[in-house]
């Protein structure tokens, strides 16, 4: 948007040029202008299509992260409504998006990294219950002497 603004500035530096150094053609310098006007508001739309066209893939990534969250916290039901669990959540909140390979991709990966997540958090915690029931153990036995 600056190059825009600056471009523009530019063109009106040249207009105002134009007229100012005795160059009494001021329809030319309105052409200059009108040009430029032209030009600043074609990129500006240019500009504002692709902020708009971003705005919507990351609104889609957001919505996909969102929905393997989800899916992945499916898993912490029973294991007969799993199918269930997932089925809703893409038939209710990410139905817009039912067709869309990059949707799909983006949940998918969002998906696996939350099992990779929770499975190491799973083996961490029973590593530290190991190692608390060896302490323990120990202790006893220790202690027990």
């Amino acid at each position: 948007m600056k190059k825009v603004l600056s471009f523009f500035g530019a063109a009106l530096f040249v207009a105002a040029m134009t007229v100012s150094c005795g160059n009494n053609k001021p329809a030319e310098a309105e052409e200059v202008v009108d040009e430029a006007i032209e030009t600043v508001a074609e990129e500006a739309a240019a500009t504002v299509s692709t902020a708009t066209v971003d705005m919507d893939r990351q609104a889609m990534l957001a919505a996909a992260a969102e929905a393997g969250r989800a899916k992945c916290n499916c898993y912490k039901k029973d294991a007969s409504s799993v199918e269930a669990c997932i089925k809703s959540i893409l038939s209710q909140s990410y139905a817009a998006y039912e067709g869309n390979d990059e949707f799909k991709a983006a949940m998918e990966a969002e998906f696996n990294s939350c099992v990779k997540e929770k499975v190491a958090d799973a083996a961490k915690e029973a590593g530290d219950k190991a190692v608390k029931s060896a302490a323990s153990a120990i202790a006893n036995k220790l202690g027990g002497k």
